[in-house]
């Protein structure tokens, strides 16, 4: 389908007069396409449980950019963006998050499951499902219909997701247990769980809201890992802010406490970095400062032998200038995660993401050794967003921005939004729609 011009409203209706544009959405400094509402793509009632979103699981997996990006992909679009799996007693709803969403039904009960990306030519994509009742896990391989493997899971899963592969066909979930995080791999000939980090007592009994890895080691093949995680949590006691966590992974599971105040976070691949080196990732935060201003920061890791990680220089930082939009904010539906973090951060290559939910805005910058955070630009979309990510587009240069909006007139139903940069060689960015 064509994008929509920003001028025109998700819904389809007349541009927006020229009077109440500042009310309703500031004009974009990029396009934005619109899909039509997941309810024309699936049931009502499955629309709903997709915005409500997956138990222990962000929407679309994660940010992934703190990883070196694996060039091979095999699906229709690149990799970056997991699909959204709702399950039931006796089947599984999946809904594929292109411009305009694909939503598939799998006849596979279970009380969660996440997503692989397409892992190999022949299509295989894996699906991973956790029983509680039964207390086992099962990975289904979807293209061929069978069973890979299935484990007895006794504790209680806290969260998990999908690990983009270090090496070629490199099948990782995450499974973060009140024990600590584990890494399974269910294609190898021994598929138990390996803790890679344990729970310290900073952790214990905290929600955790998202996860991700990023940095290496160094290694190659089967030895090949990540070196640091971003564990963001939340109290009781909270509120709208999180916590933000950085553990090493290098088996000491030694914890950073990057802030107790924290709106969003995010690592990130530094310049100028190949896949064989041995990395630590930049941190992206948003904090408040003390005049109530959104701030972004892009912070470097050092690893100390005598204390482990500790924070770094902050390389550039800059105001989230919302604008006069702080009287217009949207409700979030509601969503089995919960509404925080307030701030969804994403990382690709060079570009940073941040998303202010509430607010409807997104903002995008390039960051450069040299020049530091560069604006991209920035839209307000008008409704609650649900979730975000980023993805390689389909020729260098290309990111895609992919999000999840909840209606204003429907916390029940929703859209998915596709914002395309473009590197545009010296003279700066140029800002493209969705095909």
């Amino acid at each position: 389908p064509e994008s929509s011009a920003f001028d025109v409203s998700p819904s389809g209706m007349e541009p927006v007069d020229e009077a109440t544009e500042d009310i309703q959405a500031t004009p974009p400094s990029f396009e934005v396409s619109f899909s039509n509402l997941l309810s024309t793509k699936v049931r009502r009632s499955a629309a709903s449980a997709l915005i409500r979103g997956p138990p222990a699981a962000r929407h679309f997996g994660g940010n992934r950019g703190g990883l070196v990006q694996d060039e091979r992909f095999y699906g229709a679009k690149p990799n970056g963006v997991s699909p959204i799996a709702i399950s039931g007693a006796e089947k599984s709803v999946v809904l594929y998050a292109e411009a305009e969403p694909v939503g598939k039904t799998y006849p596979i009960g279970a009380s969660g499951a996440v997503l692989s990306d397409i892992m190999d030519k022949d299509g295989s994509e894996f699906m991973s499902c956790f029983l509680a009742k039964e207390k086992r896990m099962v990975v289904f391989e979807l293209s061929k219909k069978t069973v890979v493997v299935e484990l007895s899971m006794k504790t209680k899963l806290n969260f998990w997701r999908y690990l983009p592969p270090s090496s070629e066909g490199d099948l990782i979930f995450v499974l973060i247990t009140p024990i600590g995080g584990f890494h399974w791999r269910p294609l190898d000939e021994s598929p138990r769980p390996v803790q890679v980090w344990k729970r310290g007592s900073e952790l214990e009994s905290k929600k955790i809201l998202t996860y991700e890895e990023g940095g290496s080691n160094g290694h190659a093949g089967a030895d090949a890992m990540s070196s640091v995680a971003l564990v963001m949590t939340s109290s009781p006691s909270s509120g709208s802010l999180v916590e933000a966590y950085c553990i090493a992974l290098n088996g000491g599971s030694k914890l950073l406490c990057l802030s107790t105040v924290a709106l969003g976070g995010a690592l990130m691949v530094p310049p100028n970095i190949s896949k064989s080196d041995p990395f630590l990732p930049y941190v992206v935060s948003v904090n408040m400062d003390v005049m109530s201003k959104l701030v972004l920061d892009v912070e470097q890791l050092n690893n100390k032998p005598s204390e482990g990680l500790v924070r770094g220089e902050i390389v550039s930082s800059t105001v989230l200038d919302i604008g006069d939009s702080l009287d217009e904010k949207f409700d979030p539906p509601p969503l089995s995660m919960g509404a925080t973090p307030e701030v969804l951060c994403c990382t690709l290559t060079d570009f940073i993401v941040a998303v202010v939910r509430r607010e409807g805005t997104v903002f995008a910058f390039n960051f450069s050794s040299d020049a530091g955070l560069v604006p991209v630009g920035k839209s307000r979309l008008g409704q609650y967003i649900v979730d975000a990510t980023l993805r390689s587009g389909s020729e260098d240069g290309v990111v895609e921005v992919v999000l999840l909006l909840c209606e204003n007139e429907d916390s029940k139903d929703g859209r998915i939004a596709t914002i395309t940069l473009r590197a545009n060689g010296d003279d700066g960015y140029q800002y493209l729609s969705s095909i």
